[in-house]
């Protein structure tokens, strides 16, 4: 089915990587991007750096943690608008040895911007519709205690552990709708359009299903193992400060290659 919708739309660069090997083409196009235009590359990871080092700041840990929340939604708009409309191999090379700083700030800041605030705002909805529920279960009253915290998480688990599931499944395609936002409100939209039918009818595909199901295995073994090995060393060297610039490099290396794979999921399921 996927191939026979294919023949009947214009073929590209994104076509070509879901014919064979879509998973391993998701990596290679993402460190094609890291690695050819290195110039672009080391200023957007040092600038994702330097905003997450200066959140620690108290006085200003609000400020930077927003720069850097929208900068990292700006990085994989970035990616994934260039990925999407390019036609070849060819033309994807030469577009990334073109980017410039500027480019992120003047095509993808205020989209990041209102996905930033959209987030912000579907999280706080989750929590409250969270809170209604524990009160109506008679979870929460005066005079808590620890223990009856503890009583609460574990009560909540289960539910919690669904909803966190279920959206990081449809998350690719929520993504895909970020990346292709004009402006501000189309960004804030996109965050919303989890709660779209046609959203829904597109996941229950089986193609995206595995797709979708593989790359987040990879992705989250790969931070797991580095985390363990990131905080094995700190414990014997004391470098914490070091593994933490590691651990964001690697952060910026996952949005880039979740920015491609977000829209890899979208022409899945187009």
């Amino acid at each position: 089915m996927q191939e026979e919708n294919v023949e009947h739309r214009e073929r590209r660069l994104i076509d070509e990587a879901l014919a064979s090997e879509p998973i391993k083409n998701t990596f290679r196009l993402a460190w094609e991007f890291i690695q050819i235009n290195q110039k672009f590359t080391f200023t957007l990871m040092g600038t994702f750096i330097t905003l997450h080092i200066l959140g620690v700041i108290p006085i200003l840990s609000l400020l930077f943690g927003v720069f850097a929340g929208v900068f990292g939604f700006a990085i994989q708009i970035y990616v994934g608008k260039l990925f999407y409309s390019t036609r070849d191999i060819g033309t994807y090379v030469e577009k990334i040895e073109k980017s410039k700083i500027d480019e992120v700030s003047y095509t993808s800041i205020a989209p990041a911007f209102g996905a930033y605030l959209g987030l912000w705002t579907f999280l706080f909805i989750l929590f409250f519709l969270f809170g209604v529920l524990a009160s109506s279960m008679g979870l929460i009253n005066e005079g808590m205690n620890e223990h009856d915290l503890m009583r609460i998480i574990l009560s909540l688990a289960f539910p919690l552990s669904l909803v966190l599931l279920t959206i990081l499944y449809v998350q690719p395609l929520i993504q895909a709708n970020i990346a292709l936002a004009k402006n501000f409100n189309e960004g804030f939209k996109a965050i919303f359009s989890i709660f779209s039918s046609k959203l829904w009818k597109k996941v229950l595909n089986k193609a995206y299903f595995v797709y979708v199901v593989l790359l987040g295995i990879i992705v989250f073994f790969s931070f797991f193992i580095l985390l363990i090995f990131l905080n094995t060393i700190a414990n014997i060297t004391g470098l914490a400060f070091f593994t933490n610039i590691i651990l964001l490099g690697f952060a910026y290396i996952v949005m880039i290659i979740m920015g491609i794979g977000a829209m890899m999921a979208k022409r899945i399921v187009e």
